[in-house]
């Protein structure tokens, strides 16, 4: 006798005299139930349908809703595992802000001895929201080309311009046309660094590649707000490997008028060791845009700096030193291998970047590097500052490129990641 069977036969009879007697179909029942009940929850789990089971008998509470990132848009982050076992320097995954014009926000590295390293200079991204707000210094997008790496659109650095009576806009001509741009501030006559600082991606798209990933985002920018003469789309599309980040920009005319039209970047690398006196820089070129000290507009000519502290062409690169830098390099010389190179040596860190413009049309470097911060702003640019000034004679003296309804113009860079030789070091 089971113990259901000693139970059952324990019972008192029932009024009338019966046994209630459960013997026979007690035990198959329970089993029977039990057996269901684990079915059914292997086919939920197995269908992605138990967590809803769950929350239904136990209802969670709704988060809050709060901006993913800055311009309300999730961050992107490009990402892949280092291979080398630490014993070469290799990029490990790049940050973008699809909010903000496809902002570069952060790029990382494994270097040997130091760990995972923050190439450019920015906030914490938890932060960046509260930076870049659209507010005072955020006007119009200010924040986001003093930190990563502004996308720069439809022109490159600065525009000069008169004032239209509205506080805060500018104005200039091109081809007999006004174009309008916004200030910095109320009471400046010189243009925040394009019109994609605060413009949201339309769209972004992501994959996977054998040694790492790749990105693309598209913004249909119109004509600006108003303040270009045709509309234009404009794709910004990343590439992640081991040593390499590529970046690339077009912009196509999509409208029924020409347009004037330049590309840009204003990187921050960082000087991870903080050693900025002993950073070493190369900048591929042997002449400066030259300066109106009394205006601080381009003269339209260019000043050769031969062997002055200027010069940056060294093989090897020079050290910075304690000295503020910031010119605009024209003129660039080409490697040994094709293109000009730009680099950055951090010897405390024995390890280097090659800033590598791969489209032509990128004919000078921004360089930017205060003498009490540690790092170096390189900007890859297809045109000069003030390129719409009367000093240039036409804009496409000073770089800029007309656009034909139709038409697409196309720039793209490389940064590279390499350990430094053994002959840099003593350099």
């Amino acid at each position: 006798m089971n113990l259901a069977e000693r139970k059952a036969g324990q019972r008192k009879p029932t009024r009338g005299g019966q046994h209630f007697s459960t013997r026979g179909w007690v035990t198959p029942t329970i089993v029977g139930l039990l057996c269901a009940g684990l079915v059914f929850a292997s086919y939920e789990r197995g269908h992605g349908n138990l967590h809803k089971i769950k929350t239904r008998v136990n209802p969670q509470p709704v988060a809050e809703a709060l901006p993913a990132g800055p311009g309300g848009q999730d961050p992107i982050r490009l990402s892949r595992s280092a291979t080398s076992i630490g014993k070469e320097a290799e990029l490990i995954s790049a940050t973008f802000l699809p909010g903000r014009g496809m902002n570069v926000f952060q790029l990382t590295a494994m270097i040997p001895g130091h760990g995972e390293v923050q190439l450019l200079v920015s906030p914490a991204l938890a932060s960046a929201a509260g930076l870049m707000n659209g507010l005072d210094e955020d006007a119009n997008g200010s924040a986001s080309a003093s930190m990563g790496g502004a996308i720069l659109v439809p022109w490159a650095q600065n525009l000069s311009g008169t004032p239209t009576g509205t506080a805060g806009v500018l104005q200039t001509i091109w081809n007999n046309q006004r174009l309008t741009f916004p200030a910095v501030n109320a009471q400046s006559n010189e243009s925040v660094e394009g019109l994609l600082l605060n413009r949201g991606a339309d769209s972004v798209k992501s994959d996977v590649l054998p040694d790492g990933q790749t990105v693309v985002a598209t913004f249909h920018a119109g004509d600006f707000g108003g303040h270009w003469p045709s509309t234009i789309e404009v794709t910004v599309q990343a590439q992640l490997t081991s040593h390499d980040l590529d970046l690339t920009v077009t912009a196509t005319n999509t409208g029924q008028k020409p347009a004037p039209f330049g590309i840009g970047w204003h990187p921050y690398f960082a000087i991870p060791s903080g050693d900025r006196s002993n950073a070493l820089l190369k900048i591929p070129s042997k002449t400066i845009m030259a300066i109106d000290h009394r205006s601080g507009n381009p003269t339209g000519k260019m000043d050769d700096v031969g062997e002055t502290s200027n010069d940056l062409s060294r093989k090897g690169g020079s050290k910075l030193g304690l000295n503020g830098l910031s010119e605009t390099y024209t003129n660039l010389l080409p490697d040994v291998a094709g293109g000009p190179v730009a680099e950055i040596r951090d010897p405390a860190y024995n390890y280097m970047l090659s800033m590598i413009p791969l489209t032509p049309n990128i004919t000078n470097m921004r360089v930017i590097s205060p003498g009490d911060k540690p790092w170096v702003s390189i900007g890859p640019n297809t045109n000069l500052d003030d390129p719409f000034g009367a000093e240039w004679g036409k804009p496409e003296n000073a770089g800029i490129v007309t656009l034909a309804p139709g038409e697409t113009l196309r720039w793209k860079v490389r940064v590279e990641i390499s350990l430094m030789g053994s002959s840099d070091s003593n350099l």
